[in-house]
């Protein structure tokens, strides 16, 4: 227990319980709206920003804001596919970013400095103010999804049944991916791609494998997602490894066990 009177073992811990808690929460949607390759493309776009941002000498989560919206409002605009898919767009959004923000990063000498690595993450580096972003971030999505839970659920359900109902569907679809853009440009400067999208994927397929009540599902892939960042953590601190790595490898461990025990189970 004395390693929790460290300060920034304090404010790693608090930071990957905020980003993994509303990362697995937003992820059930993403799960269940079968997006999961615009979640990358997404982390990939956030990690673009930050680094443009620290290049040009603005605050790095500014540009991870400005840079998702932008990545938001080009998966949401509905467009002709005859030619190019929608999925192309978003592979090759991801491509680009990811190349463009390592040699923005290669090339600034403030990233070694600040400890940043936009693949891996780096929790023990948290600042007083990535935490101050994240609760603000946190509220925000808390607000709206309280307000539009049930509407989110119906469309990522069945969204042509909610659009013959009245439901405004594509306002409704922005909206929430503008929630999911919005955890995932704050939580990237601290958590880092690998964290994040790890975050918004493995959480919820370990609570669809364990539930079947949607409420309970939200509630598993939360528990799930905080009990791996709490014990990887502490087993990155204990054997000096690196941690968002550490905390993904839990995730995976927990799926695995749980996803062997429901084959045995059903054989």
């Amino acid at each position: 227990m004395n390693i929790l009177k460290e300060p920034f073992l304090q404010a790693a811990l608090l930071a990957g319980a905020i980003s993994s808690i509303a990362c697995a929460y937003l992820g059930v949607f993403v799960i269940l709206k079968r997006v999961v390759f615009m979640g990358i493309a997404l982390s990939e776009i956030a990690a673009l920003g930050i680094a443009i941002g620290l290049f040009i000498g603005i605050s790095p989560i500014i540009g991870a804001l400005i840079f998702t919206f932008i990545g938001i409002i080009l998966f949401w605009l509905p467009y002709n596919e005859k030619r190019l898919s929608r999925e192309s767009i978003i592979g090759f959004a991801y491509a680009f970013s990811a190349c463009l923000s390592v040699i923005l990063i290669a090339k600034n000498p403030l990233v070694e400095s600040r400890g940043l690595n936009l693949i891996s993450g780096n929790l023990l580096y948290t600042t007083r103010m990535d935490l101050f972003v994240l609760g603000v971030a946190s509220i925000i999505v808390l607000v709206l999804h309280a307000i539009f839970f049930k509407e989110f659920i119906f469309i990522s359900f069945d969204r042509e049944t909610a659009f013959t109902t009245g439901i405004k569907t594509d306002i409704l679809d922005f909206v929430l991916y503008l929630t999911i853009g919005l955890m995932i440009s704050v939580s990237m400067k601290t958590c880092g791609v690998i964290f994040v999208f790890a975050s918004l994927v493995i959480p919820p397929m370990t609570a669809l494998i364990i539930s079947r009540k949607i409420g309970m599902i939200f509630i598993s892939s939360c528990l799930s997602a905080l009990v791996c960042v709490i014990s990887g953590l502490f087993i990155s601190y204990i054997f000096d490894l690196p941690s968002s790595p550490t905390i993904v490898g839990l995730y995976s461990i927990l799926f695995i066990m749980l996803f062997g025990i429901t084959l045995i189970r059903k054989s």
